[in-house]
């Protein structure tokens, strides 16, 4: 019995042990995932055919919607320099995100592809132009993708597979970044310029297929971009049940103790000795 509480001792320290190594370790030890939640809604298409699918121009309908996130490397290296325009590459970890067909709502779901599978060079970066003489500040992501199902939208009889997704944020003559620093918070979208066919035909988001026909591009605009909640590290969980585990076993080896109980002065004979009075 000794020799199995022993060994659980040790089981519960090496927890704690674990925990504490895996907190206290290098942070480089470990990439900093940070993710983005984003919403928004297409708003044109060029070439204007597929408007029909996406954006359709008619009251009674709403236009598609796009929902998702995409996570990314907090401690991706700047390969830029320049002080003022941050480029960071292949920091994305993850993105994926769906889009609603306007009349039956139901979804067209995309991803993340670094397989390059279009057969195009793979895009995979974040870019934060924070110059303060420039025309635009910006903030720039740039991602192959592809259909999650395997059919795409189809338009006149031609399937359309999706190349690439950009989300592109414009703020002319203005600050939003006070560095190019890749920002672990998402800024607010309201200093942004929203599309406009002429002075912005990009719009906040856009999204590429590709087909035998060429290739079509959506846009929107974006709703909403915040940070998703930070998941607590696997390291204080192990370190939190290794503290538990032995507080317990403390608690247990305590109550297991018989109390000392005043006892009665026993004779020889084993009977109570007797009162001596002077």
């Amino acid at each position: 019995m000794k020799q199995g509480l022993a060994v659980g001792v040790a089981g519960l320290f090496g927890f704690v042990f674990l925990g504490l190594v895996a907190l206290t370790g290098p942070a480089t030890a470990v990439a900093h995932s940070v993710t983005f939640d984003f919403t928004g809604t297409f708003v044109a298409a060029d070439p204007h055919s597929l408007g029909g699918i996406f954006t359709v121009p008619i009251a009674s309908y709403p236009a598609s919607r796009i929902s998702g996130s995409f996570t990314f490397n907090g401690e991706t290296a700047d390969s830029n320099g320049s002080g003022t325009i941050g480029q960071y590459d292949e920091t994305i970890q993850s993105l994926s995100f769906s889009v609603t067909k306007p009349i039956t709502g139901d979804a067209y779901q995309f991803g993340l592809d670094l397989s390059g599978s279009s057969g195009r060079p793979a895009q995979n970066s974040i870019a934060v132009n924070a110059d303060s003489t420039a025309v635009n500040q910006s903030y720039v992501l740039s991602a192959s993708v592809r259909n999650l199902v395997p059919n795409g939208p189809i338009l006149d009889g031609i399937e359309h597979n999706a190349v690439a997704f950009f989300i592109n944020l414009l703020k002319p003559n203005g600050s939003v970044f006070s560095t190019d620093a890749l920002p672990e918070t998402p800024p607010a979208l309201s200093p942004f310029s929203l599309y406009n066919n002429l002075a912005n035909r990009d719009g906040q988001f856009r999204l590429v297929f590709a087909s035998s026909d060429g290739d079509h591009t959506i846009i929107g605009n974006l709703t909403s971009l915040t940070v998703s909640a930070v998941p607590v590290p696997a390291a204080v969980y192990l370190f939190g049940t290794g503290l538990i585990g032995l507080a317990a076993m403390a608690r247990r080896r305590m109550s297991t103790v018989s109390p000392v109980s005043a006892q009665i002065p026993l004779s020889d004979a084993g009977q109570r000795t007797p009162w001596v009075t002077r």
